[in-house]
């Protein structure tokens, strides 16, 4: 999208005019105002940061002239969700000090803290800065950050992975000098040369965000088809270890833009990994150069694909590339393991995955509860810390004689076991929602349990047995939660009314079709009961309720 042929969006002018995403951070951080000017909220995103206010409280103080009680989240861009005790424990530090006390999850591998008042937001900085953590990144108009596969990290068969998300991190982060300057070191860097940026993101980045996923060969965990690029390890017969590569997914749409849409990334080519971060070069470019600048409702990668179709898209590439574009191996997407429960690594080490629910780790009371309960842990052993793409949490590394002690930890802190868990709660995800989130048009984390319940008894009052049901929910349609590759996507319409999506599946691979607009939400058990009803007597064996939808009763 040329400059001549349509009028940029005000954050273009923004991005150009900011001296390398410094703008008037810096003084309005400075000032004595709770919150900042629209320009430098903006520019705070890239740095990892979304100014909000909370939406509970924001018509009494509007109807009293009072001051929006304004709030800051700031997001931790963890690659490939690895952390350690160290990390972790820093992490609960901040919580407690200068959060809301809750370490969030995301579905991208990253940690969130919430209610952050504006004063405190250098100090948090500087204290990821000192565990080699950071916000810079997480958010913006750039690559954010990578999503891999825990399995990956816990996998002898694939070492050659391992590293891929901090290598992609470190080659295609923003080289501006900006993040250090204004929230870490708080003065500008002593240099010589002027601050230079990538060439492939010059002074206006890119249109909108770019995500990539790295997927486990034999489970969809990460849902690589719903990112702007994902990658999937696999051996080409001539040229050994590498990966396939798809591209042009994306699950956001808007209710006001009919001309949005969800879209499944498509195969791409297989590359060598002394290859691949040439590739990911043209395809940024290519999405840098071409993508809507006019509109950041349709700025993103997957409507470039779509417009200019399959064939010529594919051929910019390759054209950026210098080389051809070899063919893709064929690639199986297989169900999502939830990586929840015990196992024992090849090296003799173990590993248990515990439910995260909506990814909000608290204390269900003062001292007791997950929080405590991963702190504790963190601070008597030296632990990996494996965020999962599902909003939980793998602690890795436990040696064999320490399993035991693992075990009466969470015991005593009430951490449920994955015997515990509930059909549909085991693989529940939802988006924070209200009241922090500015983009959302109705509750999901906060309903999460209450939804849950419903459509657990629809389950067992529907005679379906012992048969998972996955679940998510977002509070709009932007897709934090990936509702649309879902079995049972739930997505806010409105403030009371949610649409309800059906049909997607385990695997990652199909996109749920659109059964029923404007529910409310307790009403949505009801319309599902009879369909859970029609699988019981209809499904084939072994058949997911999803693929069970697309089979049969799909428009």
């Amino acid at each position: 999208m040329s400059e001549e042929s349509a009028t940029l969006v005000a954050e273009e002018g923004i991005k150009r005019t900011s001296n390398l995403l410094r703008g008037d951070l810096a003084r309005d951080l400075d000032s004595a105002e709770p919150n900042l000017s629209g320009h430098s909220e903006h520019l705070l995103k890239f740095h990892g940061i979304y100014a909000q206010d909370n939406r509970d409280v924001r018509r009494e103080r509007t109807l009293a002239g009072e001051t929006l009680e304004y709030i800051f989240m700031i997001r931790v861009a963890i690659p490939g969700g690895r952390l350690d005790s160290t990390q972790w424990r820093a992490l609960d530090d901040i919580a407690e000090d200068l959060a809301d006390g809750s370490i969030r999850l995301t579905t991208r591998q990253a940690v969130q803290f919430h209610g952050v008042v504006k004063y405190d937001l250098q100090t948090l900085t500087s204290r990821l800065h000192a565990h080699a953590m950071t916000s810079f990144a997480a958010c913006g108009d750039v690559v954010r950050n990578t999503v891999m596969c825990s399995g990956l990290v816990s996998d002898d068969a694939h070492t050659h992975v391992t590293d891929l998300a901090d290598h992609l991190a470190r080659t295609f982060k923003p080289a501006t000098q900006a993040h250090w300057e204004i929230f870490v070191n708080g003065e500008r860097a002593a240099t010589i040369e002027p601050d230079v940026e990538h060439e492939f993101y010059g002074d206006t980045y890119l249109p909108r965000k770019f995500k990539i996923a790295i997927a486990h060969p034999d489970e969809n965990c990460v849902d690589v088809l719903a990112q702007d690029l994902g990658l999937v390890p696999g051996t080409h017969p001539e040229l050994g270890l590498g990966y396939n590569v798809t591209i042009g997914g994306g699950l956001g749409r808007s209710y006001a833009q009919p001309d949005t849409f969800a879209r499944l990334a498509t195969p791409l080519t297989f590359v060598t990994p002394e290859e691949l971060d040439d590739l990911i070069r043209a395809v940024i470019t290519t999405y840098r150069d071409l993508g809507d600048r006019s509109n950041r409702r349709r700025a993103r990668l997957k409507y470039v694909a779509a417009d200019m179709g399959v064939e010529a898209f594919y051929a910019e590439i390759e054209r950026r590339y210098g080389r051809p574009l070899r063919a893709p191996l064929p690639v199986v997407l297989h169900e999502a393991d939830d990586h929840l429960g015990w196992r024992e690594l090849s090296d003799g080490t173990h590993e248990i995955g515990i439910r995260v629910g909506a990814g909000r780790v608290r204390d269900d009371e003062k001292g007791r509860g997950l929080r405590s309960a991963l702190r504790e842990l963190a601070t008597t052993l030296e632990l990996r810390f494996l965020i999962t793409p599902q909003q939980d949490l793998v602690v890795s590394a436990i040696r064999g004689d320490d399993r035991s002690l693992v075990s009466d930890v969470l015991a005593k802190h009430g951490v449920r076991g994955v015997e515990e868990l509930g059909l549909v709660e085991r693989s529940a995800l939802a988006c924070p929602a209200l009241p922090t989130c500015g983009q959302a048009l109705a509750e999901a984390e906060r309903r999460l349990p209450s939804l849950v319940e419903g459509l657990q008894g629809s389950l067992e009052a529907s005679g379906v047995g012992r048969r998972r049901l996955q679940l998510r929910m977002t509070g709009c349609p932007n897709g934090c939660a990936r509702p649309a590759v879902a079995e049972v996507g739930v997505v806010g319409r409105t403030k009371t009314a949610y649409d309800l999506y059906l049909g997607g599946g385990p695997r990652g691979d199909r996109l749920a079709t659109l059964h029923q607009e404007k529910l409310k939400l307790d009403e949505i058990p009801g319309v599902l009961e009879p369909l859970l009803v029609r699988w019981r007597e209809e499904g084939l064996d072994g058949e997911a309720f999803g693929d069970y939808y697309a089979r049969v009763l799909a428009p």
